[in-house]
Parts: structure tokens; sequence; C-alpha cells
């Protein structure tokens, strides 16, 4: 879409009625950044300097332990804030986690110092802020909870949830991701798509998972 900044801003706006989000001030302090796949938004402990919001793409949001240990938290779609965890967070002046664009994405912008500025104090901007953090914290324990569960279950309520938000079809790029999601091996992980498989649940096939029957999957699973 080859539309200067004005023109691109008015789309996403009017797509995602984001006029309801930002009071004008805001608004004049947003701006458009565009990022390739395979490209990094933001890096764990950089500084901390932006707000994104993610209108067009797909995210990889993943954390590094102390020991170097890789562990994927989400796969993000918009509407997606980053940034919500520092802005309230006591050691807010670090970015928490590495997020990498997994397939070519658009963001708008608002510099941390407009938000503590205009967007604080603005009762519609911390409403959406709000949401964002509700909608991290539900994911969060959703999988924490999921613990209690077989792999099979635990992934059967996965992709429900995540057909909720992006359609029937989810595309893994690399199954160990959605492993560490999950908090499982590949191995077992691997084994429960074949059993959903072999019930007809789910039909996958190179990198894509397809639901084809929501009453086998949602079936004796607790949500």
């Amino acid at each position: 879409m080859h539309l200067d900044k004005e023109k691109k801003l008015k789309y996403y706006f009017d797509k995602y009625h984001l006029d309801e989000i930002f009071s004008t001030k805001l608004m004049e302090k947003l701006d458009v950044v565009e990022r390739k796949k395979n490209a990094y938004l933001t890096h764990q402990l950089s500084k901390f300097t932006h707000l994104y919001i993610l209108v067009e793409g797909k995210l990889k949001v993943e954390f590094y332990n102390a020991d170097g240990k890789l562990s994927v938290f989400a796969f993000a779609t918009p509407l997606f804030l980053v940034g919500d965890l520092e802005l309230f967070h006591s050691q807010g002046n670090s970015i928490i986690n590495t997020i990498s664009v997994q397939e070519p994405s658009v963001f708008l912008s608002i510099p941390l110092e407009m938000v503590k500025t205009f967007g604080l104090t603005d009762t519609r901007f911390l409403g959406f802020v709000c949401k964002q953090l509700s909608n991290k914290l539900f994911e969060s324990s959703l999988l924490k909870s999921g613990a209690f569960l077989t792999v099979e279950e635990n992934l059967k309520r996965f992709l429900y949830h995540d057909a909720e938000k992006n359609g029937d079809v989810l595309v893994l790029e690399k199954r160990e991701y959605l492993a560490s999601i999950l908090g499982v091996s590949v191995r077992q992980l691997n084994r429960a798509i074949k059993n959903l498989n072999e019930k007809g649940i789910i039909i996958s096939k190179n990198k894509q998972v397809k639901i084809i029957d929501y009453n086998a999957l949602v079936k004796d699973i607790e949500f």
C-alpha cells in the first residue's frame, strides 16, 4: 500500500476506529513504522522509548532467561500494544521482552514522553491500555492453568482461543515456538498434533494447523 503517512494513518484509524482511543493531542504525535519479516521491533533490556500498536502483521513475543534459555510467550496479531507492561513496571526504563516480526508488519508509534504527558490523563487511552493488559493477563493465566491438563488438552484449548482471535488456521513457523508457549517438548507437541489429526479434529499439513471439528475440539475441556 503506497500511501503517504497521513493517508496510512487515516486508513488504520478508520479500520480500527482509533479515534475512540486517541485524543487529538496523541493523534498528532503518532508515526507509522514498518518492519520486514524476521526483523526485530524491540530487544530485551534495550531502552524503552516508544509505545507501538500493531495494526498489520504478526509478532513473536519472547523472553531470554538469565541462563540464556528462550521462552516464547505469544504470537501477537492486531490490535496488539507493545510497551504497556513497561509503562507501569517499576523498571519501566527498559524493554521486558524481545519482539520479532513474523510477517511484514505495520505499527503506529507514540513517543513515551508524549504518552506520559497526554495519555496518562486520557480515560479513553487508559481504557485501551487496561484492556490490553487484561488480555495478556488472561492468556498468561490460561497457560499456567494448562499445566494441570494433558498436552493434548492444553493444545486443544490453545487452538480454540487462537481461533477466536485469528480464525481456524494456525500458521506454525517453527513447532519449537508453540511448544515453548505450551511448556512442553516438541516431541510431546508432535504427538498431540498427530492424535488430533487422527481423531479428525484438525488437519496438520506443512506449517498449517486447521480446525475442522470445533465440537470435538472443545469437548471435555474447561475454559
